[in-house]
């Protein structure tokens, strides 16, 4: 199962394996298919959108953060986050970036936001295969569920995704232990997007998002104006991605299930990691050991314009039979 954003919409193309039905599997394609045009626009114009969301943490209670981004097409845009102690202003404009941040990484709960907004679309890949096409009542509403599992290697995890029967968009994602909601559609230059999201682990509630996105008239004013304190880069007209160079792994177990630690964290100019954080985690009881191991692994670093360059990454250590 692939994943996509909004504005990244990805191959469709059908792959039959595992013996699975072609009319079914073509049926399923259709289906993502239609959520894709329901809710991506070929084109956007001058917008505002605004996020407010609420994180709940089963030991630290509710937490409320928002994000904003303002795009003038052909100009630039600028975006805010805040959560808590963390405060991001990014400001494209022309061959520069503007920005003011606090603390430097972004914190896993406001990763997790990026991911879902302004909706998580998915396509189906030769790992995925298609089990059944039934209908349900989703908010009072028929939808076509498509169940599915995916396949890579010893790993097998049973998936649903459930599109609206009228209008096509995509009200329900499953995939493995995560469940998202999209609901409260309303719409924006042809297109439907969620007004509210809700993710879910094992039914318990984790996120809410509530999401509107308008049209800007007038794009006059200063919102692409760089604040007093920010830093000010140029974009890179010639990036080169970090490559790593050592990265060691996790001793293999024998008994175990395979489990991933996400971390994330920053790859600095000699191409040390440092700043480093748990993203997400399969198993919080290893995290620790994968904090300590990524701390170890080095890379030649990012390089723009000729020049080393920090980069913020994210880096999946994967234990096996552990």
């Amino acid at each position: 199962m692939k994943k996509a954003l909004l504005f990244l919409l990805l191959s469709l193309t059908p792959v039959i394996s595992h013996g699975q039905d072609a009319e079914l599997r073509s049926r399923a394609i259709a289906l993502l298919e239609r959520a894709h045009a329901a809710s991506v626009a070929p084109n956007l114009p001058n917008l505002e959108r605004v996020d407010t969301f609420q994180v709940f943490n089963p030991s630290a209670g509710a937490r409320e953060g928002s994000f904003s981004r303002i795009v003038v097409q052909g100009l630039g845009r600028r975006e805010e986050t805040t959560f808590g102690d963390y405060r991001l202003v990014q400001i494209w404009s022309g061959e520069t970036l503007s920005t003011t941040r606090t603390p430097q990484l972004v914190p896993p709960e406001v990763d997790r936001v990026m991911r879902l907004t302004p909706i998580r679309l998915v396509t189906f890949d030769d790992s995925d295969v298609i089990r059944t096409i039934t209908d349900h009542d989703i908010h009072n509403r028929l939808a076509h569920c498509i169940s599915f599992d995916t396949i890579v290697g010893e790993q097998h995890e049973q998936n649903e995704l459930c599109v609206d029967a009228e209008n096509g968009t995509l009200v329900s994602e499953r995939l493995g232990d995560d469940l998202i909601e999209n609901s409260e559609f309303f719409p924006f230059v042809g297109i439907l997007l969620p007004g509210k999201i809700s993710y879910l682990v094992l039914g318990s509630l984790r996120l809410v998002i509530t999401q509107t996105m308008t049209t800007l008239d007038d794009s006059a004013g200063n919102v692409l104006a760089a604040p007093p304190d920010a830093k000010v880069l140029h974009l890179c007209t010639t990036f080169r991605r970090p490559i790593g160079q050592s990265m060691p792994q996790p001793a293999s177990g024998s008994r175990g299930p395979d489990s991933d630690v996400v971390v994330r964290g920053v790859i600095e100019r000699d191409g040390r990691v440092s700043n480093t954080l748990v993203q997400s985690s399969e198993r919080p009881d290893l995290n620790e050991e994968a904090l300590g191991l990524v701390g170890q692994w080095t890379f030649l670093p990012a390089m723009c314009n000729g020049n080393p360059n920090p980069t913020e990454a994210s880096f999946v250590v994967h234990f096996r039979g552990r």
